[in-house]
């Protein structure tokens, strides 16, 4: 094993056996288990991981990477394949892992380092610099079952960087901290890879992969899909939410009165070629409303027309849905929202706040099309659509801007919302340094920033 290698898995793969009860388990311990049904967590992996490396680790639920993790450090072992590890090893593989609930903070950190492998002097030397780091105050000395899930973490990483590991693990431990001590977490995760530590992280945020890993895997029912450059693997990660093919196909048509004009000019503001498949349909049990509407079909497409849930950043996503009347409507508005998977809402809009010609009223039994397009400023993630249908009084919605917007509120009837109506993911621009981050936050909000270097002496 190289010097500069920190941990190599050759053909490394994890069954267990699936038992229908305890008997059975018994009689394959003594008969063997030539008849058992196994399970495979992971699937012949091979990898290599580089001393120093910032190493990530993603995939969904059920991919195997706690299994990964458990084997690297030495929890369990492989059912075939080899596992090398260089270096002593930190983990972070489960909430409170390793403490005794009855034992106090001081007295957990202070054990957990024995098992670690330091001195008593070298634990009294590190006391001062986890207690500062865990930043608990007088809970260090009261039992740990007193602490919150924060604190558990706050103590637990405290201990496992104090002793300055030759590979430090984390399964997800971080999720648990408010954004100030992940800050200061990945801060100290940087200085200790700085000194030489490989630091290994799962987790399921894409842009602490992205941002602070120097690779990352990904992994999806036991089997490594990707390993390389933090962006591919998480645009990678983001497709398998949407690999498989829409609910159903299906075709649609609009309803154009012939006699009605504005319903007319409305029509050309549409594609010219509505397409004929790539739909997914809407049970009508997950509408609300007042039911004299219902969603009937959903897209998403981009510019080119081709039907996607996945998009990179500045790419525009038309939203493609259509209704269907139940009974006689006034002057219809279709709207969208779009949540961040913690349902904080990015964006909403209605055809009613951008002027769009519609008819005064429509009847029942018609079927119509709303198109919303949306250039995706946002960062990178999985983001949630609701859809929305209500309709005016004719003579209210031809005065809309003369009306104050509460009252215009006041007036509407709501017919049928559908939440979370379908969903879609934004990965990373290609390309590198900032063409590739091209702002902080949530959203890319209309801004500009400017320098300039004043003459010496000059009072410009």
């Amino acid at each position: 094993m190289s010097y500069e290698t920190a941990i190599i898995c050759r053909g490394v793969s994890k069954s267990y056996g699936l038992y229908n009860s305890s008997a059975q388990r018994l009689r394959s311990l003594i008969f063997g288990a030539s008849h058992i049904k196994r399970f495979t967590a992971l699937n012949s992996l091979d990898i290599e991981i580089k001393k120093g490396e910032f190493f990530g680790i993603i995939g969904r639920n059920g991919s195997g990477k706690s299994t990964l993790l458990q084997m690297i450090s030495g929890i369990i072992p492989p059912t075939s394949g080899h596992i090398h590890v260089n270096g002593r090893v930190g983990a972070m593989l489960e909430l409170g892992a390793g403490f005794n609930p009855e034992f106090t903070g001081r007295e957990n950190a202070r054990l957990n380092a024995q098992i670690l492998g330091l001195s008593n002097a070298d634990i009294t030397a590190a006391m001062p610099e986890i207690e500062k780091f865990a930043d608990i105050g007088d809970f260090i000395d009261r039992p740990v079952m007193t602490y919150s899930s924060g604190m558990f973490v706050r103590l637990a990483f405290a201990v496992q960087t104090a002793i300055n590991p030759d590979i430090l693990i984390i399964d997800e431990a971080l999720a648990v901290g408010d954004i100030f001590f992940r800050i200061k977490c990945y801060d100290r995760l940087n200085a200790l890879k700085a000194n030489g530590t490989t630091v290994i992280l799962v987790t399921h945020s894409s842009e602490d992969i992205m941002y602070y890993c120097d690779r990352a895997l990904l992994l999806d029912h036991g089997n490594a899909l990707f390993c390389g450059d933090p962006t591919d693997a998480v645009n990678r990660y983001y497709e398998l939410g949407h690999m498989s093919a829409p609910a159903e196909a299906k075709e649609v048509t609009a309803w154009i009165g012939e006699d009605d004009q504005e319903m007319q000019a409305d029509r050309i503001m549409l594609p010219a070629a509505w397409p004929n498949d790539g739909f997914s349909s809407v049970a009508p049990d997950r509408q609300t409303g007042d039911g004299k509407v219902v969603c009937t079909a959903i897209r998403m497409q981009d510019d080119a027309g081709q039907a996607k849930n996945v998009f990179r950043q500045g790419d525009t996503m038309h939203l493609l849905a259509e209704y269907r009347t139940q009974s006689d409507i006034g002057s219809p508005c279709g709207g969208f929202v779009v949540r961040t998977d913690k349902g904080v809402v990015v964006h909403g809009r209605h055809t009613a706040q951008t002027n769009a010609a519609v008819p005064r009223s429509i009847p029942n039994g018609a079927a119509v099309r709303v198109v919303h397009e949306l250039k995706l400023d946002v960062s990178v993630g999985e983001y949630v659509v609701d859809l929305g249908f209500s309709s005016f009084p004719p003579d209210v919605y031809a005065r809309q801007n003369a009306i104050p917007t509460i009252e215009l509120e006041g007036t509407a009837a709501r017919h049928s919302v559908v939440t979370a109506a379908t969903s879609f993911s934004v990965v990373g621009k290609t390309g590198g340094g900032y063409t590739a981050q091209p702002f902080y936050g949530l959203a890319g909000l209309p801004s500009q920033s400017h320098l300039a270097v004043a003459r010496k002496g000059s009072d410009a």
